[in-house]
């Protein structure tokens, strides 16, 4: 997934796809020693959430609901810090302690699941598992759910990508690749530096959405190769390469494109949906002066964009995981999810339900920007559901910067990174 915007985003600069929040617990704080010897209340659930120290409060509709219909049973939500999490989640697999309910990245909840540490709602709860078929982002479950069908985690929340653009600078935001490259030429020899991206810019969380709407992937349906190397990604990779190369946008990790766009040294921008809850506070002077609207689009007609979020899921080691699932149940419906996302609009933050997508339509926000974001969200993809994708992302970035930074051959650097991403496949 600030100016660093909330930490609802910040999951995409830590794994990525952009997002852009969700897992709650017990035990922080504490240290995992005394959590080891310490035993929970029978009727108690602990959940961990990953994020700041606002984040529980995003939970507080579904805890409110689930106690009122479980009578004694007490909900127990704390932050997990980005930066601590899978070594936190790790250490409890391990010893067999800690949550009942966690949050993460959709890559996490494979990897975890993977493990043995999740479990799958395929099996234990398809009742779940169809609600989602029904009313999740079709990407977002896209991400959770592994080619052999197993769910260890389901759609918690989400970003995605968005064009953010002046309206007193531009009469609209450009439609497509071609037509992107020169509105930003245009721009800069009206004497702006034109565009700037934020939310992986030469990692592969920037390169994902050109490779996906490209017509590219990286990996093959069944996850049985990598086609990162593919005549489509080359083509992206290639595009990608000129918006840094011809059209000079920075390559720092996070720009601070927002405030180009405030003061026009960007009118054109690229980043996260939780801009449009925080655009007007952060930015008092753009205050009717910007518009959002969906990302370009290649030849094929895709202007696929990146999805970033966090995804919920059981544990297999609860000593409660009827009633952590119960819980599950809460947080999807349908009041309950839009109470969650309105609540976080009352904090200043942009929380969109990725299993209840169904009610985002409702939020209060302005029809035009709602409406951008429900047309991007038709399109947009989270990252690989493939084994060995959490750790050798770094070969796709390796690739990426070479060729943006060095003028590397992309061809060559993309068959280098398949080869690796190959690895795992082939030993399976």
């Amino acid at each position: 997934m600030r100016t660093r915007p909330c930490t609802l985003a910040a999951w995409m600069a830590a794994c990525l796809v952009a997002g852009p929040v969700a897992m709650a617990l017990l035990g922080l704080g504490m240290g995992w020693p005394a959590l080891a010897h310490a035993q929970p209340p029978a009727r108690r659930l602990v959940v961990w959430m990953v994020g700041d120290d606002k984040t529980p409060r995003l939970l507080q509709a579904a805890v409110t609901t689930f106690k009122a219909e479980h009578p004694g049973v007490e909900v127990e939500v704390r932050d997990v810090p980005w930066a601590d999490a899978m070594t936190k989640y790790s250490a409890a697999l391990a010893s067999g302690r800690g949550p009942d309910v966690i949050t993460g990245s959709t890559t996490y909840a494979i990897d975890l699941g993977q493990k043995g540490g999740l479990v799958d709602l395929a099996r234990r709860a398809p009742d779940i598992v169809q609600l989602l078929a029904q009313h999740a982002n079709p990407g977002a479950l896209r991400a959770v759910r592994r080619p052999d069908g197993a769910i260890f985690a389901a759609p918690f929340d989400m970003h995605v990508q968005l064009q953010f653009y002046r309206t007193d600078l531009l009469p609209r935001a450009p439609a497509t690749w071609a037509e992107f490259t020169s509105t930003v030429q245009s721009l800069q020899a009206k004497g702006t530096r034109g565009f700037a991206q934020q939310w992986g810019n030469t990692t592969w969380v920037g390169f994902y959405p050109y490779l996906r709407q490209a017509g590219g992937a990286i990996y093959d349906a069944g996850c049985t190769r990598s086609e990162v190397d593919s005549p489509e990604a080359v083509k992206a990779l290639t595009y990608y390469a000129s918006i840094y190369r011809l059209l000079k946008a920075p390559t720092d990790s996070w720009p601070d494109a927002d405030g180009g766009l405030e003061n026009g040294s960007y009118p054109l921008m690229q980043s996260g949906t939780w801009q449009v809850s925080q655009l007007d506070v952060m930015h008092k002077q753009l205050v009717g002066k910007w518009a959002a609207a969906p990302l370009p689009a290649s030849d094929t007609g895709r202007r696929t964009a990146l999805l970033g979020g966090t995804a919920m899921g059981v544990t297999t080691f609860s000593p409660h995981i009827d009633l952590a699932l119960e819980f599950m149940r809460t947080v999807y419906r349908p009041q309950v999810s839009r109470q969650m996302a309105e609540s976080a609009l009352g904090l200043g933050l942009m929380w969109l339900p990725a299993g209840r997508q169904d009610q985002i339509a409702g939020l209060p926000l302005p029809e035009d920007r709602k409406q951008a974001m429900l047309a991007q969200l038709q399109d947009a993809e989270g990252p690989p559901n493939c084994p060995g994708w959490m750790r050798l992302d770094y070969a796709v970035t390796r690739a990426v910067q070479r060729v943006v930074l060095s003028g590397a051959d992309p061809q060559t650097e993309l068959t280098r990174a398949a080869a690796i991403l190959n690895r795992p496949l082939v030993a399976r």
